[in-house]
């Protein structure tokens, strides 16, 4: 099985605000892409680089027994993870997807690009999870408050997104199913007019979505012993 994966800043300013987290019109109704009139051709991963947030979120599709299995694991893993007190954490799609945000003050100093000393902390926990080559796979955003303009914005959270995964890669974690999108001031989750408010904007969200070996897990009956 050849897999079409990767690391990827993929969108250029002029189109982060719609491409990142608008569904595209056509449905993805496979995890598999193949070629019918090349039957002797093996089929092929989405390229979940070109895909936008909202998409990864909602693939693979599970059937039930799947998505039982990895149900509770993800919620073996929310636990293990809320020990470390370190971020805010919820499970999404039916309970499938892992998302947990953490604050850039926590990650960066003000307007920087380099990880603090403090961002080892908070960015550790996460290691294990990255330690099995397409577990999961991984969407990285990055998200600013609306100071300065919106090219400086996404300039700004496309390197501290990279910085991230380059922390990963540094540090042991697999990277090959990683996605990293740089949100600027596109999806705030509250007011820009106040300190607080530009406090809770400045965040990095983290998704931790189900990738080909953890189904395979799941069909094997491996994830309880995980």
């Amino acid at each position: 099985m050849v897999l079409l994966l990767g690391v990827a800043s993929v969108f250029p300013a002029e189109v982060a605000a719609q491409n990142i987290f608008q569904k595209a019109a056509n449905t993805i109704s496979s995890w598999f892409s193949t070629d019918e009139k090349k039957t002797d051709v093996p089929a092929q991963h989405i390229d979940i680089t070109q895909l936008t947030l909202d998409e990864n979120i909602s693939i693979p599709e599970l059937d039930g027994k799947e998505a039982r299995k990895i149900r509770a694991a993800q919620s073996r893993e929310m636990k293990r993870l809320r020990k470390a007190r370190l971020t805010h954490l919820e499970l999404i799609r039916n309970y499938e997807v892992i998302k947990a945000t953490l604050a850039a003050s926590n990650l960066f100093l003000p307007n920087d690009t380099v990880l603090s000393d403090k961002a080892d902390l908070f960015l550790r926990p996460f290691l294990s999870d990255l330690r099995i080559p397409d577990y999961y796979h991984v969407m990285l955003v990055m998200h600013s408050d609306d100071t300065g303009s919106e090219a400086y914005c996404l300039d700004l959270t496309r390197a501290r997104a990279q910085a991230v995964r380059n922390w990963f890669a540094g540090h042991g974690g697999n990277t090959d199913c990683m996605v990293l999108y740089e949100a600027g001031p596109f999806a705030p989750v509250a007011s820009n007019a106040t300190m607080e408010g530009r406090a809770q904007n400045r965040r990095l969200d983290i998704y931790l979505i189900p990738g080909e070996k953890m189904i395979d897990m799941a069909r094997r009956g491996q994830l309880d012993k995980r």
